[in-house]
């Protein structure tokens, strides 16, 4: 059995972004670790290198506090890095491709996924989708799988807690589809307890409504390698250790369970979005096309989807858009190509996904989310009027910046269904490079911040033309008939398209819709840009905006709010909903909506003067409280939206002394409840929120208000 490793001999290595965890052997040299590097692994922080912060006399003191903290994390080419993991689904993917493929993970990094998935087994013994939420099937049995295929023996304690959950709760007969994909391919699940995914979607004509051109990027470009292997019913060895997880797993006698029937077979703690009728159509329809359908037409189905999978995998350097398409596209080019030069290049991006934390070895939502928490976190610091002191972290920042930003198109966007790269910033790196519109927004605006404090850079200015170029991004990213702002790329479906949904677990996956948040901050970086460069496209700015503000206006809901999609829930959603509006000029005295969102907020405030929303809310998609009580991050959104509206300064004042209360002598704060979010179900960590948001809210604070308690 792999023991834990230790800690202390871990090292984050970082570069233009990129974060590798490597492991010093015992008996090799190991160079001292940094401040951040123990305060992301749980390691104890001495005094004098952190030390206790004087008690702050005013508002000015517990900003600087907060930041002269927050900054000691800040990492040598000028990003914050950040725990970005949470799914439970996404790990697995990885450990049962490279056990088909052959590819050893590393004694440490084994280890220390085991002591991960230890960690976040549920009393049940089973684990859930994410980490805070209740066990699933999909998140049990592939977890169960991974600690057997990473060495953990039947009788391991851990090992037998899963199963048991496995058994009373109906077997792994009942995982989704994307964990029957998984046990497919593993040997653990026979391909025909499968609907279809056919790769010859990739044949129609673009006009077709539904071309997966047409999908959101994350969906398509996850089906597009799953298509490939479906279409293959490739699968790995069958070994011993697979002929026990059949016996293991299920309830059933794995050799008499009716395959066929298991297709729509899903658990009812896993089935969040049921298919819908026109789904069970359609997955009828291609199971008559399998039987019958044209080894010819496979073929270049086939060839077209890995022509597809070969261009994600260069224009992202073999990092791809998310963990899922990554380690999915890897085993793909290890069915075509075994352990080719291609398949080497993905092997070696394979630690790009991999967070070491106090809990244990994880793998991240994305390759990280570099960029976003360090154009957050300039904001924040510049919105506490302590530019100069902190000159030094800024100018770091901006090298940040500056390196991530997009400067090469991809090479042949029409034929890969990308939209327009150059100029934009990404949520991670510039090796990712996948644009999207609220991630240019939040660069654009972090960079004429600090270009507003230019006299403190000391390195050559990001030129006015990249920052045309964000620009023309944003600009081309909003859609016509809405008015609003999707992610990545125009919406190019109808949401009927929506009812095609095959994922049983997720909510909205199948087209890129407009949200609040992304229209938001385009809306605001767009109103910024022009404060700097007014006559620069002028007059299409001014339509944009205006077009984003009825967009936005016409989603709230009618208690007043607005649904957050990327983070916990609403005090997001309102925070830039409201945002937006201001920025525009409207007020509280002439805005219906603000009035609403305020009043909403208000209403939720708690006797503690904070806000605490659960994960729940963005489940349930109504106001759901924290079991905990008041949430920092919450708090924070909830204050930033009321200083921007001015409203009452009496609940605002309230909202800051909750945050200055729950303030740690050295002027971090403690990580609560789970505040990221996607596709309404799964919730994901922002580690870095806790320091971003209320350094931002309490700056805010101070310019209305002054620094006085």
């Amino acid at each position: 059995m792999l023991s834990p490793t230790d800690l202390s001999r871990w090292h984050l290595k970082v570069e233009e972004g990129r974060q590798t965890w490597s492991y010093s052997a015992e008996g090799g040299d190991n160079a001292p670790q940094s401040i951040h590097e123990k305060y992301f692994l749980g390691l104890p922080i001495s005094s004098e290198e952190v030390p206790d912060l004087p008690d702050p006399r005013n508002l000015e003191e517990v900003a600087s506090n907060a930041v002269d903290f927050y900054q000691r994390l800040l990492t040598d080419d000028g990003h914050w890095a950040n725990d970005y993991g949470g799914p439970m689904f996404l790990m697995p993917g990885l450990i049962i491709t490279c056990f088909i493929s052959n590819t050893d993970l590393g004694v440490e990094r084994r280890a220390e996924m085991i002591r991960y998935l230890r960690n976040q087994q549920r009393e049940d013994g089973g684990w859930g989708l994410h980490i805070e939420s209740p066990s699933t099937i999909f998140g049990s049995a592939l977890s169960y799988a991974s600690l057997r295929i990473l060495g953990l023996d039947a009788d391991d304690d851990t090992v037998k807690k899963g199963r048991a959950f496995l058994q009373k709760s109906g077997g792994a007969e009942g995982i989704p589809s994307w964990g029957k994909f998984w046990l497919a391919v593993l040997g653990c699940y026979e391909w025909e307890g499968l609907n279809p995914i056919p790769p010859e979607f990739w044949l129609l004509p673009y006009s077709v409504p539904v071309h997966p051109g047409r999908w959101w990027c994350h969906c398509r470009m996850v089906y597009l390698p799953m298509g490939y292997i479906y279409a293959r019913r490739s699968k790995g060895p069958i070994t011993p250790l697979i002929l026990e997880l059949r016996k293991e797993m299920f309830v059933q006698d794995y050799d008499a369970i009716v395959w066929d029937s298991m297709r729509n077979h899903v658990s009812p703690l896993d089935m969040y979005t049921p298919h819908s009728a026109l789904v069970n159509t359609v997955h009828w329809t291609l199971l008559w096309y399998e039987k019958y359908h044209s080894s010819w037409l496979r073929q270049k189905a086939l060839k077209e989807a890995m022509e597809q999978i070969h261009a994600e995998d260069e224009n992202t350097k073999y990092i791809c858009i998310g963990p899922v398409n990554k380690v999915i596209n890897m085993l793909c080019v290890w069915f075509d190509e075994g352990e080719s030069d291609r398949f080497k290049k993905h092997v070696e991006r394979i630690p790009d996904y991999l967070w070491l934390a106090e809990d244990g070895m994880k793998m991240q939502g994305y390759n990280g989310s570099q960029l976003w928490d360090t154009a957050f976190s300039v904001q924040a610091i510049v919105a506490t009027g302590q530019v100069e002191k902190y000159r030094d972290t800024l100018t770091n920042n901006y090298l940040y910046l500056d390196t991530t930003q997009v400067k090469e198109e991809v090479p042949t966007p029409n034929r890969h269904y990308r939209h327009v790269s150059v100029g934009a910033w990404p949520f991670s790196t510039r090796d990712h490079g996948w644009p999207i519109s609220d991630c240019t927004a939040e660069g654009l605006k972090a960079t004429l911040l600090l270009h507003e404090n230019k006299e403190f850079i000391d390195r050559p200015l990001i030129s006015d033309e990249r920052l045309y170029d964000a620009v023309n991004v944003m600009l081309s990213l909003q859609n016509a008939s809405t008015g609003g702002w999707a992610t990545y790329e125009l919406q190019r479906g109808s949401g009927l398209i929506e009812l095609l949904n095959p994922s049983e677990t997720f909510h909205g996956i199948m087209v890129d819709y407009p949200y609040v948040e992304c229209s938001s901050a385009c809306i605001q970086a767009l109103i910024l840009f022009q404060k700097h460069y007014p006559s620069h496209r002028a007059n299409e700015i001014n339509t944009a905006v205006a077009k984003g503000i009825s967009f936005i206006k016409s989603i709230q809901r009618a208690d007043g709010s607005w649904k957050g999609s990327w983070a916990v829930c609403f005090t997001y959603g309102i925070w830039f909903g409201v945002e937006a509006l201001c920025a525009v000029g409207e007020t509280l005295g002439t805005s219906p909506e603000i009035k609403k969102a305020c009043q909403f907020l208000i209403a939720h405030q708690r006797e503690d003067g904070g806000w605490g929303e659960s994960f729940q809310s963005c489940v349930q998609m109504n106001w759901v409280e924290h079991p905990d009580g008041s949430q920092i991050v919450n708090t924070a959104w909830a204050v930033l939206t009321l200083l921007v509206a001015e409203w009452d300064q009496e609940p605002i004042k309230r909202g800051v002394e909750y945050m200055r209360s729950k303030q740690l002598a050295n002027g971090d704060w403690t990580q609560e409840g789970i505040s990221g979010v996607f596709n309404a179900n799964c919730a994901i960590s922002y580690s870095g929120y806790k320091n971003i948001f209320p350094i931002w809210a309490i700056g805010k604070y101070i310019q209305k208000y002054g620094k006085e308690f």
